[in-house]
């Protein structure tokens, strides 16, 4: 019984190794993934870490199909890298208010999007750059009780707030030069939200800490989020641009458990409500459309089980494989295979560095703007590729 107490000590914040160990991704635009939540946990009467993640993207788009002004595009590069390397950040800082009390505050980018392609390329009339991206700012509160000896749970209660912005550039065809020399306007639409949108988290656990075993389930709701800006064709004509996106509601449960002294299996589930998003419209200041993207994007899950070993008292090391179901577009399934370590370097400080390689499977996707006054239209494929992730973790606690 003794080994096992000393396993729940050393391991029970729910797998600092095995957080770092694959990209945080859940389907669609999402960057926190599965486990974003573990420092909830954290037995510190404070902690606080930084993490940065950067991913090496290497995906390619073809165009299958595209057309402007009722006839095929002539000239530009049929194959354009897409995917240029991100990276993302997240801050967190942990409270114990009370023996009962514990809260969380946390700062991170948890939804990207980023597209950059050839500026010749032959769906250039329909996209050569996509730029979105989140800033969310959240709290979240777990009131801790005792249920029968040695066994405990948490009502959990939190809060969400976020900013988005959406930049996208393509052409837009001013005219066709005999034979055929294509007059390319640059145009560019911009919008962001000004004042925050707001959404709310609800959840429990269930835990037993001599055999270091959790189980916890959270709820996000869906935030609604109004976007303002403007659009502007080169040389041509600019004005006001509006938009409204629902960010999609998500459940995650995530179980770990001690299987031997010192050793420590997890398992998480994610899913993602981003069927509820078909669609991306932006309309001009008399309400006219000016973009109609349709997205027709599936329900996000994600699956990650990890295995985490405590070595000796300043070495931890760990394994994750995960599966993420694509939502559709440019987001088809993937599968993760990662490995990663924690060192201790003092009794308040511990970094964490992990690495992962994400096979991306095949897929298709329509670029198509339904609102395009020249008829612009593409649609492309790509095929299999392998990514790969570093993440670091700086943590201090005490």
């Amino acid at each position: 019984m003794g080994k096992f107490n000393h396993l729940a000590a050393n391991l029970m914040i729910g797998g600092t190794v095995l957080l770092c160990l694959s990209p945080a991704y859940a389907g669609g635009w999402d960057t926190l993934g599965v486990g974003s939540n573990e420092l909830l946990f954290d037995d510190s009467r404070f902690a606080f870490e930084v993490t940065t993640k950067g991913v090496d993207r290497n995906v390619d788009y073809e165009v299958t199909n595209a057309q402007v002004g009722g006839a095929p595009v002539i000239g530009g590069p049929a194959t354009s890298r897409a995917t240029p390397n991100i990276w993302n950040y997240q801050f967190a800082a942990k409270f114990r208010l009370t023996d009962q009390l514990d809260c969380m505050a946390r700062a991170n980018d948890p939804y990207q999007i980023e597209e950059e392609l050839d500026n010749a390329w032959q769906g250039r009339f329909s996209l050569t750059k996509t730029s979105a991206s989140g800033k969310g700012f959240n709290g979240t509160c777990a009131y801790k009780f005792q249920v029968r000896d040695g066994h405990y749970m948490r009502a959990i209660a939190g809060a969400n707030l976020l900013y988005l912005k959406y930049r996208t550039d393509n052409f837009t065809l001013g005219g066709i030069i005999p034979p055929a020399t294509y007059v390319s306007l640059p145009t560019r639409l911009d919008v962001r939200s000004n004042d925050p949108s707001f959404g709310w988290r609800i959840g429990a656990s269930y835990e037993i800490p001599e055999y270091a075993i959790r189980a916890s389930l959270i709820y996000d709701s869906a935030i609604d989020v109004d976007l303002d800006g403007g659009t502007e064709v080169t040389g041509v004509t600019s004005f006001d641009s509006f938009a409204s996106v629902t960010m999609p509601q998500s459940l995650e449960l995530n179980l770990q458990t001690g299987i031997a002294p010192d050793w420590l299996a997890t398992f998480g589930v994610k899913w993602v409500d981003w069927s509820k998003l078909q669609s991306l419209k932006v309309t001009n200041p008399v309400g006219n459309t000016v973009v109609n993207r349709f997205l027709g994007y599936d329900d996000g899950w994600t699956i990650r089980a990890g295995i985490a070993h405590k070595v000796n008292d300043w070495l931890k090391v760990g394994s994750t494989v995960r599966w993420d179901r694509g939502v559709g577009q440019s987001y088809s399934d993937t599968y993760s295979f990662g490995v990663g370590t924690a060192l201790k370097l003092d009794e308040h400080a511990e970094l964490t560095i992990g690495t992962a390689a994400t096979y991306k499977t095949s897929g298709s996707g329509d670029l198509t703007n339904l609102a395009s006054t020249s008829g612009a239209t593409t649609q492309y494929k790509y095929g299999n590729s392998w990514n790969y992730t570093l993440q670091t973790k700086l943590k201090f606690s005490f």
